[in-house]
């Protein structure tokens, strides 16, 4: 076999390595602690949230609507948590150390997509079983449940691409506060709270954008009441074809952008970087 041949999957192999090495502390110990409150806590205000939000039509409880919301929607902190390990391994010097290697910024991106998308692909099928357990929502058939996993799967590939993006920005504390700020405010907007109720301007960005969409087909198919949505009517067609555009068109974009930054990665800049935020820290 020859060595351009055997390229893509000695990358695939080493970014396999890398995603084990970022997954196993965060899903075991401490790690999987969090993972079960972070899910605790979304189903605990989902249950104890049973009344409708007034004002906007709904015949659901703000908390049903919430959980079915979060099964897809919760694919939008994939772009928190790519923005926090890229901020740890950039002050950390991890970046450099992978940019000298043969294929390394290429590796580093795969490693980095397979770990985030399984980490939160295990708390958003958490969250449907704890939905489809303690919501009152009417209990899915095998095909419905499977639907909503593989939405799931789609919105958290769908929404990785968006972190990189974002990630590429955050060169200290103050820039790294403010893509969570985004990331954040992009979840709320499109999981958390009727879109159909926020500015015409967000709900125009939210449109093209994953972190809408996730929420949106998996309302359609665990509670199937639209008071929440753009327009007052549900379009899964259109959602599956925004998710997949992301995926294609956005992975497609990664490479070159994950390049780009790489080429940043300076020792002088490192201790750049670091000398600032022992400042800001007070250190």
């Amino acid at each position: 076999m020859t060595p351009t041949r055997s390229l893509p999957l000695s990358v695939l192999r080493a970014a396999a390595r890398q995603a084990y090495g970022d997954l196993r502390p965060n899903i075991m110990g401490a790690g999987a602690a969090s993972i079960v409150l972070t899910v605790a806590a979304i189903l605990v205000v989902s249950r104890i949230s049973d009344g409708p939000l007034q004002g906007f039509g709904s015949s659901s409880a703000f908390g049903t609507m919430l959980a079915a919301s979060c099964v897809g929607g919760f694919a939008s902190l994939i772009m928190m948590q790519i923005g926090a390990e890229t901020y740890t391994d950039r002050i950390g010097g991890a970046l450099l150390r992978v940019r000298i290697l043969p294929h390394g910024p290429l590796t580093w991106a795969i490693g980095k997509t397979l770990s985030t998308v399984v980490l939160v692909f295990i708390m958003q099928a958490m969250i449907l079983l704890g939905t489809v357990l303690l919501i009152d929502v009417a209990m899915p058939a095998t095909g419905t449940a499977l639907l909503c996993l593989l939405i799931a799967a789609l919105a958290s590939l769908a929404c990785a691409p968006l972190g990189f993006f974002l990630s590429v920005f955050i060169r200290g504390v103050y820039s790294y506060m403010v893509n969570m700020v985004i990331c954040l405010a992009l979840f709320l907007a499109g999981c958390c709270y009727p879109t159909s109720a926020l500015p015409g301007w967000v709900q125009g960005i939210q449109m093209v954008l994953p972190t809408y969409w996730s929420g949106h087909l998996t309302r359609w198919a665990l509670v199937g009441d639209p008071s929440w949505e753009i327009g007052g009517s549900f379009h899964p067609a259109l959602g599956f074809g925004v998710l997949l555009a992301w995926v294609v068109v956005g992975f497609a974009l990664v490479p070159p952008v994950i390049r780009r930054s790489f080429r940043k990665e300076t020792i002088g800049g490192l201790n750049r970087t670091q000398s600032t935020i022992r400042s800001q820290t007070g250190l």
